[in-house]
């Protein structure tokens, strides 16, 4: 491979000496190997706020710095940014000390003052080492053992995305003569199992997805053995149950997981069954079906399994939902858009032929509507009693509305209020969190070690959650943020006191008097003496 062909490599140097930086700077050709000194900053703290922004592939770091030394930040780095190879520079007196750095992944050294043989020798290195690894992800054995680590896990996704949108395609028939090696099954029938809102409706979701993988792992045990049958959860707090041949009795088998659960552990589970079908290209259909099943018996308290057509009695013929609108109506309830919720409604309640929808599919539509919003709300966070004093009796009094109309302008008036709430607190939360964040950052200013993720921390947030929203709210980034108040404080403290320029770089939270000058200069465009002397 010529070095023209090879990907260009970007290098930081953390190092609080300029000394030292410039000699490893001036040390190697660093076009010649296709490397580019991206950075270069005077502690742990500044080189963090820099990988914010950019990420390099190499690092080289001194250990002894102030603020945050070099073990501190390899510490850091090798847990936030594995891929970065890290070089610790040293004087020999700290040798031995700086292998202690071996047990947090750094696995390169240079001796100060650096040789430039040894620097050119170690890049040398780290460009194979770089590559080589690149390329493992080329490598057939490589991905192979990749894949057996994580068939199990892919083939349950391929299974639910198959549930959820069942298309005839060359494409889905690949995989599924893949994950069904020994053929693909003739018959198919679903089932939705979910655990009562009374045990987990109010559970944080730590608890809620514990409380999921409990059943789920016992389930599992009880279906040991068990021939065409396999079980696995989705991201909706559901657990699908797949059967595979008419053998298997769905409700005798519900039945008996209700009591074996409720007699375990005092949970108890919602079932909902779809209709089975003899065309394994049907799970889409019967997917819907047990989505549908198991939201009616959230309503019906005595009866905790459902079964499709038995218990609903509505016939496929004529009419189904519309799973492109109804993706479109939680889109906008998820997003409080209640104009949008309210010009989509009628348009669900209607026929091909325009007209408005029977009673009793009118009832199943608004069943379905209800439980996305209470979904919705839950995950939220508000309140339903806010609105409704008794939801269960309020929404059983919303489906026992007689007429289609009602139905409908029942149910739209419960999204539209609940959207609003929605776009109400969805606002007032980023809003109230940001602000208090901004009086964070100033009230906090001269702390040294104030940055993105500290401040995302002290805030039990994301960094990378925080970092769109600053740049979303405030129209720039966290670190340019951060510098701006720094740097008009620096100008209002030059302009008002006699501080010395180290002075004022400690009073705005940056210890490196060298550092901070170059971020002043940039800033202004001016040095601090020639801003001192001529003013603004």
């Amino acid at each position: 491979m010529n070095t023209a062909d090879k990907t260009m490599l970007k290098v930081m140097i953390v190092d609080d000496e300029e000394l030292a930086r410039k000699m490893l700077i001036t040390g190697a050709n660093w076009q010649s190997m296709n490397m580019d000194i991206i950075a270069e900053a005077v502690s742990g703290q500044d080189a963090l706020s820099v990988m914010e922004e950019q990420l390099p592939d190499i690092l080289f770091t001194d250990i002894k710095m102030p603020y945050m030394d070099g073990m501190e930040l390899c510490n850091i780095v090798t847990r936030k940014y594995p891929h970065i190879k890290i070089v610790i520079t040293t004087a020999f007196k700290d040798f031995d000390y700086a292998h202690q750095c071996i047990s947090l992944g750094v696995s390169h050294f240079l001796l100060k003052p650096i040789n430039r043989n040894d620097l050119v020798a170690t890049l040398l290195k780290l460009r194979e080492q770089i590559e080589s690894e690149k390329q493992q992800w080329f490598e057939v054995d490589h991905l192979k053992k990749i894949l057996k680590k994580n068939y199990a896990f892919l083939r349950e996704r391929f299974l639910l995305e198959f549930c959820e949108n069942s298309s005839r395609s060359a494409s889905i028939q690949q995989q599924l003569s893949y994950y069904f090696p020994e053929g693909i099954p003739s018959y198919i029938q679903v089932t939705l199992l979910e655990a009562h809102a009374s045990h987990s409706g109010n559970l944080p979701e730590e608890e809620h997805l514990l409380q999921d993988m409990k059943n789920l792992e016992y389930i599992k045990k009880y279906l040991d053995g068990v021939e065409d049958v396999e079980i696995f959860a989705d991201n909706n707090h559901h657990l699908v149950l797949l059967t595979y041949s008419p053998k298997i009795q769905v409700v005798s088998l519900c039945e008996q997981l209700k009591r074996s659960i409720y007699q375990t552990s005092g949970n108890e589970i919602l079932f909902g069954i779809g209709n089975h079908y003899d065309n394994f290209y049907q799970a889409q259909a019967s997917f819907t079906e047990a989505l549908e099943s198991l939201k009616f018996s959230r309503y019906m308290p005595d009866q905790p399994i459902v079964i499709y057509q038995n218990d609903l009695h509505v016939q496929n013929a004529g009419w189904t939902i519309s799973p492109s609108k109804l993706e479109d109506m939680k889109f906008y309830i998820k997003a409080g858009l209640p104009d949008s919720v309210q010009k989509l409604l009628p348009s669900l309640y209607q026929t091909k032929e325009g007209s408005l929808l029977g009673p009793e599919h009118a009832r199943i539509l608004s069943m379905t509507l209800l439980s996305s919003a209470v979904n919705v709300a839950n995950d939220i966070g508000i309140p339903l009693d806010d609105m409704l004093p008794d939801s269960g009796n309020s929404f059983m009094q919303i489906l026992l509305e007689p007429s289609s109309r009602n139905l409908r302008n029942q149910t739209g008036s419960f999204l539209v209020r609940l959207t609003t709430q929605i776009a109400e607190c969805r606002t007032n939360k980023s809003k109230s969190a940001l602000w208090e964040i901004i009086q964070y950052i100033q009230a906090n200013l001269t702390d040294s070690s104030l940055s993105l993720g500290s401040v995302a921390e002290t805030f039990h947030m994301n960094d990378s959650y925080l970092s769109r929203t600053f740049t979303k709210e405030l129209g720039f980034s966290f670190s340019k943020y951060l510098n701006r108040l720094r740097m008009e404080r620096a100008i209002v403290l030059l302009r008002s006191t006699d501080l010395k320029a180290y002075q004022i770089a400690e009073a705005v939270g940056i210890p490196d008097a060298y550092y901070f000058s170059n971020c002043f200069k940039k800033y202004t465009g001016k040095s601090i003496r020639d801003y001192r002397k001529g003013g603004t």
